[in-house]
């Protein structure tokens, strides 16, 4: 029998929305891999000069997250709606309802704040994207773009 893990394991390398394989082993969920790498730049811009053509890339491949962001929400939203039907829930304070009602609601905003984040995005790499650098140095930086005419 196919099964939603099955399938996600042999779309995605193994790699499963909660982090888990077919056979129990823990490995980074979906969720965990984007976290993960937000972290790693949050890093990697800590210290430095980036220059703006790096930085217009990088706002470029942000800017994706503000558009795919809203979508998964909107789709978590109804899947957690679906699960009152599919499963047997319960809920330690109130009715399972009120409280899947209450985080579809919290979803949407997010999905709609979301949107903005990535107009916001596209906003401030149009503000850089005529902008370039000159160097003397015959050492590149860490953040140099090689093959940008810029």
């Amino acid at each position: 029998m196919t099964t939603t893990v099955h399938v996600e394991n042999l779309l995605y390398g193994g790699r499963t929305l909660v982090g888990y394989t077919e056979e129990g082993e823990r490995v980074a969920g979906w969720a965990e891999v984007a976290f993960e790498s937000i972290r790693a730049i949050n890093h990697l811009t800590l210290h430095g000069p980036i220059p703006a053509p790096t930085a217009y890339r990088i706002l470029g491949d942000l800017k994706g997250v503000g558009h795919l962001l809203p979508q998964a929400l909107e789709q978590l939203a109804r899947g957690l709606q679906a699960s009152l039907e599919a499963f047997d829930v319960y809920d330690h304070r109130r009715a399972p309802g009120e409280s899947v009602a209450e985080a579809i609601s919290l979803l949407c905003r997010a999905a709609r704040k979301a949107a903005d984040f990535d107009q916001l995005l596209e906003d401030a790499q149009a503000a850089i994207s005529e902008q370039g650098y000159s160097t003397d140095d015959a050492l590149h930086s860490l953040f140099d773009d090689e093959g940008d005419g810029r």
